[in-house]
């Protein structure tokens, strides 16, 4: 039984790292005792993975663990798995999903993102966001495997603005080395000082041109379809 979580990650685990993430998941499934699947070979692992990686000090309401078991699970499993979770991780839904289903990392396009901000940074954010969407490019410098490398971000933000609440509202093409980096959209407002007030909002999947949330993709077999009875966010 092959399975999409969602789950919030939350304050008290801000500064968890990506690895450690893991480990704390892993735990919980041997507390809760699930039969999870694990990889063949000489170092087996088990077969999960997450959505994407979240910046250490960030939290997120829309963070996702795919996972395969062994067997069917019921939901009163489910359940125990929540209760065995640290303080500042919760379980929001859980969904099964067609095992030939592409791995989920490889299927995220897009992620949104809030920033409170106050008065005086939301006059020199409003300023920088029309300079930053008015440019051609935007090359930033990432530290790769082969040294460093300069990359375009400007194609991939995808929607920057101000919301009628004073937050920054980011949606940014995501997913591997093909993603913009929340921190270096805050790097190019000067807003570096607001990294630990960052949230993910949304995770999204680009299906014909409708971003939906991989709680409300249809799925058939290797297929990943548009729901048309949920929220869609139009390109």
């Amino acid at each position: 039984m092959r399975v999409w979580i969602h789950f919030v990650k939350d304050a008290p685990l801000r500064f968890l790292s990506h690895l450690d993430l893991m480990r704390t998941w892993q735990r919980a499934i041997r507390r809760a005792g699930l039969p999870v699947s694990y990889s063949a070979g000489f170092n087996p692992h088990p077969k999960m993975s997450f959505a994407s990686a979240l910046p250490v000090g960030a939290i997120s309401d829309e963070e996702y663990l795919d996972i395969q078991f062994s067997e069917s699970l019921s939901d009163t499993e489910f359940t125990r798995l929540r209760e065995t979770l640290p303080k500042g991780m919760t379980i929001v839904s859980w969904r099964p999903v067609p095992p030939e289903t592409p791995p989920l990392m490889s299927l995220v396009f897009a992620s949104a993102w809030r920033l409170p901000l106050s008065q005086d940074e939301q006059s020199a954010a409003a300023e920088h966001i029309r300079l930053l969407l008015a440019a051609e490019t935007l090359p930033v410098l990432r530290q790769g495997k082969k040294g460093e490398k300069t990359v375009d971000i400007r194609p991939l933000l995808l929607r920057l603005e101000i919301t009628a609440a004073g937050e920054l509202s980011m949606l940014l093409r995501s997913g591997g080395d093909g993603g913009a980096k929340p921190r270096e959209v805050l790097h190019l407002l000067h807003l570096e000082h607001g990294e630990l007030r960052l949230r993910k909002t949304g995770l999204y999947l680009n299906v014909g041109n409708c971003l939906q949330s991989p709680t409300d993709v249809g799925l058939k077999e290797k297929e990943v379809l548009i729901d048309a009875e949920k929220n869609c966010y139009q390109l």
